[in-house]
C-alpha cells in the first residue's frame, strides 16, 4: 500500500509519500510561492525522485484543517482531483491531530495553528491522541486558561510555542522538528484505519470559523434586515 499525504494549512507545503513500512519521501517548504505554485510541483519531482508514478498511489491523504483558508482550500482541490483521476480513496484527517500524532512524548500534546491577532486554532490531546480539550477557535488567553486549569505537563507544538511558552503553567516546547512537518502524522493516523474514506462530493475544509466574505455576508445581510 502506498500513501501520498498533502498538508497545506499553513505557509508550509507538505508532500509526504509512504508505505506500509515507511516514510518515503517527505517534502517540506517554507517559501514565498503560493501552494497553487508550489504543491503540483513538490508532488510530481517528489514522486520523480522516487521512481514512482501517481498511479502507484493507493490512497490520497489531506490534512483537512483547521488553519489558512486559501491554503486549505488548494490542499483540498488538488488531493480530491488526483483520488479522483486516480480513482483512489482520499482520506482527511485533522491538521491539529496530524501535528499530535508526529510527537512521542508522553506528555499531554498542544498543537496551536495562528489563526492572527491573539486568536490560534488548538486543542488538547493525550498519549494515544483522545481530544482531552476540543478542536476550535480560541483566544490565546482562554486556551492557555484551559490547559493550566487541568494541571497537566504539556507539549506545546507549533510555530508558536515560543510566542505563547510563557502563558502556560506546565509547559515545554516541541522540538523544531515536529513543529511544521506533519506529513509522517497525516501517515501514521492514515494506517491505524480509523479513517474511512468517503464520496468525493462530500468532502470538504474544516475551518472552525467561517470566511471573512462569509462574515461580511452576514454583517450585511443583518443590515438590510433592519431597514
Amino acid at each position: 500500500m502506498n500513501y501520498l499525504a498533502i498538508d497545506t494549512s499553513t505557509m508550509i507545503s507538505t508532500v509526504t509519500i509512504a508505505d506500509d513500512k515507511e516514510i518515503l519521501g517527505d517534502f517540506n517548504v517554507n517559501q514565498l510561492k503560493t501552494h497553487s505554485e508550489s504543491l503540483v510541483p513538490m508532488i510530481e519531482t517528489l514522486l520523480d525522485l522516487l521512481g514512482m508514478k501517481v498511479s502507484d498511489i493507493d490512497t490520497f491523504i489531506i490534512a483537512h484543517g483547521p488553519g489558512s483558508f486559501t491554503g486549505l482550500r488548494i490542499g483540498m482541490t488538488i488531493a480530491k482531483t488526483l483520488a479522483q483521476v486516480e480513482n483512489k480513496d482520499l482520506l482527511t484527517i485533522s491538521t491539529l491531530r496530524a501535528m499530535a500524532a508526529g510527537s512521542t512524548s508522553n506528555k499531554f500534546r498542544a498543537p496551536m495553528i495562528d489563526a492572527r491577532s491573539t486568536r490560534v486554532y488548538a486543542g488538547l490531546f493525550d498519549e494515544n491522541l483522545n481530544e482531552i480539550i476540543k478542536e476550535d477557535l480560541y483566544e490565546i488567553d482562554d486556551f492557555a486558561r484551559l490547559v493550566n486549569d487541568k494541571g497537566l505537563e504539556v507539549e506545546l507544538i507549533g510555530l508558536l510555542n515560543d510566542k505563547y511558552f510563557d502563558k502556560f503553567e506546565r509547559a515545554v516546547k516541541a522540538p523544531i522538528n515536529l513543529n511544521t512537518c506533519i506529513g509522517g502524522g497525516l501517515i501514521r493516523l492514515a494506517q491505524t484505519g480509523d479513517y474511512k474514506p468517503r464520496p468525493l462530493f462530500e468532502i470538504g475544509p474544516n475551518y472552525l470559523r467561517k470566511s471573512q466574505a462569509e462574515r461580511e455576508f452576514l454583517k450585511n445581510d443583518k443590515r438590510n434586515d433592519c431597514k
